[in-house]
């Protein structure tokens, strides 16, 4: 009896220390994104405005957009925005925003964007953490929403560091070209 008692003692010890999978982190609205909220452009064609791109792209009538939130601007970050952004150079049609949230400052994209002169806008949300509606889960540094017109969300990811994010880069990518074609 004892015998079996430490064995389910370890089991369950041993399922609590297990590190959550990439895949088993949830971060995002659901099945349609959540709705209107405004960031400050730090680039691209609208730099300096206060704005909402999820209205932008909708009054354009994008076939689809790619919605990317982050906690942190680094190196793999850039990684997984420059795959994006090679999708959007055959796809002009594509939306494409990158909105830092939790601590991402506007010089940190300023900087960012100086050293990998990236296509995507570099966005800071008005909502230090994130828009609400928007459900982002505070352990995803970054969520990635691929979304068609109307809202429809066609794929999710959610990343616990820019690195993972980074290393699925050529998913996210693949993501998009399904989603605008």
């Amino acid at each position: 009896m004892r015998l079996f008692r430490t064995l389910a003692l370890a089991l369950v010890a041993a399922v609590l220390a297990a590190p959550v999978q990439a895949d088993d982190l949830k971060s995002g609205p659901g099945e349609k994104i959540a709705g209107a909220f405004q960031v400050k452009a730090i680039t691209g064609e609208k730099k300096g405005t206060t704005l909402c791109y999820v209205c932008k792209f909708g009054a354009e009538e994008r076939p689809a957009v790619v919605l990317i939130f982050t906690q942190k601007a680094d190196e793999e970050l850039a990684k997984l925005v420059k795959a994006v952004d090679e999708v959007q150079k055959t796809n002009a049609k594509l939306g494409t925003v990158v909105v830092g949230h939790s601590g991402v400052a506007e010089a940190d994209f300023a900087k960012l964007q100086e050293t990998h002169k990236l296509t995507t806008a570099l966005t800071v949300a008005e909502d230090k953490d994130g828009p609400a509606k928007y459900k982002l889960n505070k352990d995803a540094a970054v969520t990635v929403l691929v979304y068609k017109k109307g809202g429809a969300i066609s794929k999710t990811f959610a990343f616990k560091d820019t690195k993972s994010a980074a290393e699925k880069a050529a998913d996210v990518a693949a993501a998009a070209t399904e989603v605008v074609k």
